[in-house]
């Protein structure tokens, strides 16, 4: 008798700008490695590490099913329909087209981390230092973009951030699209906080400058850049049960002001404000410029200081 006949299917990869033919015998995974494509492969292929997650965007009816492997990861890591295991999926008629999930390594805490909670605070009056932050001119990117190219700059940005935010004593409150808002001094007092959202702020420049040239460059053609602004104030906070998981509630004027010295940030052209509450408490004081600005939505005029990378970059 013959042997079964191997077919042939095209294949694309668009974050590799790749389009071959690949066997019905091979894997996706083996047949990427065999077209010298780097692909992450971290268990070498058993369906244990799962990364060599793809996004399937276009001709999903002309893969393989799921095998048992596959779906016991898929289970575990509660993976979305159209993201499958590159080593154990294979093409079986038709065009496909995917992506790559993982660029490299360092996307790995992207996909793979443990979330951790914190015990639930019922609320209380606090005195923190907030701090907004937003991407600057996202919007071309978006519409020229796929959806998961879009999301996933943004969790990579974010993942950073908060990484160096907690680091610092805040915590991540809320993100809301391209931007996100944290808050410092749940167990600092406000000179501590308002010199760790600084200091937090410093780092941050520090390290979207690196993933400009590393990364978003490397990867997307794009230059990230974002607006920071930070207020002082006594606000409301606690934490709300959402699906079972605690959510963190600060409210309160100071956030609103907050919020609207970050608006400020283009209109000034300055990507770091902060109030004079904050820049009171400051150690260290730069001979920074400072301005007076009416706030939308905010009866009384505040006096600002414009830090922007400069300051930042200082040794302090």
């Amino acid at each position: 008798m013959n042997d079964k006949v191997r077919t042939y299917h095209n294949i694309t990869i668009v974050n590799e700008e790749a389009s071959f033919l690949i066997s019905s015998d091979d894997s996706i995974l083996k047949a990427s490695l065999k077209k010298e494509i780097p692909f992450c492969c971290e268990c070498g292929g058993r369906a244990r590490c799962s990364t060599c997650r793809i996004l399937v965007i276009s001709g999903e009816e002309h893969l393989s099913e799921a095998n048992t492997a596959e779906k016991n990861v898929q289970r575990y890591f509660g993976l979305a329909d159209n993201v499958r295991l590159a080593c154990q999926t294979y093409v079986k008629g038709g065009s496909v087209k995917i992506k790559r999930i993982m660029n490299d390594e360092s996307d790995y805490p992207l996909y793979l981390r443990n979330k951790i909670m914190g015990n639930e605070n019922i609320g209380k009056e606090m005195r923190l230092c907030l701090l907004f932050m937003d991407i600057r001119n996202f919007t071309p990117f978006v519409e020229h973009h796929l959806a998961f190219d879009v999301i996933h700059v943004v969790r990579k940005l974010f993942y950073h951030f908060e990484e160096i935010i907690k680091e610092h004593g805040g915590r991540i409150v809320e993100t809301a699209g391209d931007g996100l808002y944290a808050a410092f001094g749940f167990d600092q007092n406000a000179k501590e906080s308002a010199n760790n959202a600084v200091d937090a702020v410093s780092e941050m420049f520090k390290a979207l400058e690196q993933l400009n040239e590393t990364y978003f460059k490397k990867y997307f053609d794009q230059q990230i850049e974002v607006g920071v602004g930070a207020h002082l104030g006594k606000v409301a906070a606690g934490d709300l049960l959402l699906h079972g998981n605690p959510h963190q509630l600060v409210m309160g004027y100071p956030v609103n002001v907050a919020a609207r010295i970050q608006d400020l940030t283009k209109k000034l052209n300055n990507n770091f404000i902060i109030s004079e509450e904050v820049f009171m408490q400051l150690r260290y004081k730069p001979n920074a410029v400072h301005t007076v600005e009416r706030l939308k939505g905010v009866e009384e005029p505040f006096t600002l200081y414009l830090l922007g990378e400069e300051f930042l970059y200082q040794n302090k």
